[in-house]
């Protein structure tokens, strides 16, 4: 496979660093440094809202204040710069749970999930920046966005199976409060759709996305 484009990342997620690497894409991470505001209220909507906002503030950075190593950064006559933002939420009836605050509320998230069925989307922005010799500067030369969604089923549980899980520590920076790729996999039933969207990112339909643009060639 070869790969068009410099990768930037624009997402601290260790679990999103894990999938792209496992995709065998090589990229850097820039860690966006924004205030998120959400302006919208519905689920698939807010993830490619706050997806947008994460990919073009590191975008914007690099359009003001471009690299001085960028001529080795990139090819500058054939190759770009790709930004890449995902958010990702766990909804329930069109409610969204995000990231619990303390135990307390990781239990009450939990417990309004057991039994149930809900729904998990993750939006994904590209911005791909190219060198313009002309202006001599960094321009915008494509973007796109997608959500996913995916069908998660959770087995009934009660409130000491959620406190057991709760004392690992595993829910607290996870939205929903947990985590299907660690223990809180026992608390999933079931899923119909892309498992990896549930962990935090779309990968098969990011890749997709990219061969289709050409951005990734098989060779």
């Amino acid at each position: 496979m070869r790969q068009n484009v410099v990768m930037i990342l624009a997402s601290g997620s260790p679990r999103r660093k894990e999938l792209l690497s496992q995709a065998g894409l090589e990229f850097e991470v820039i860690v966006s440094e924004i205030e998120e505001v959400q302006h919208k209220t519905k689920p698939d909507e807010v993830v490619l809202d706050l997806s947008y906002q994460k990919c073009d503030a590191v975008a914007q950075s690099f359009i003001k204040n471009p690299p001085e190593n960028l001529s080795t950064l990139i090819d500058l006559q054939r190759g770009g710069i790709m930004v890449i933002g995902a958010d990702t939420v766990v909804s329930l009836d069109e409610k969204i749970l995000g990231k619990p605050e303390n135990g307390k509320t990781a239990l009450k998230m939990l417990m309004e999930l057991s039994g149930k069925s809900h729904k998990v989307y993750t939006g994904v922005t590209c911005k791909v920046l190219k060198f313009s010799s002309y202006q001599d500067i960094l321009i915008e030369t494509d973007s796109f966005s997608f959500c996913v969604e995916t069908l998660v089923n959770m087995y009934k549980f009660d409130e000491y199976e959620a406190i057991d899980y709760i004392s690992s520590g595993e829910p607290m920076d996870k939205a929903g409060a947990y985590g299907i790729q660690g223990l809180g996999q026992r608390l999933v039933e079931s899923i119909s759709g892309d498992y990896n969207n549930v962990v935090g990112f779309p990968l098969s339909r990011f890749v997709k996305e990219l061969s289709e643009r050409e951005y990734i060639e098989y060779i």
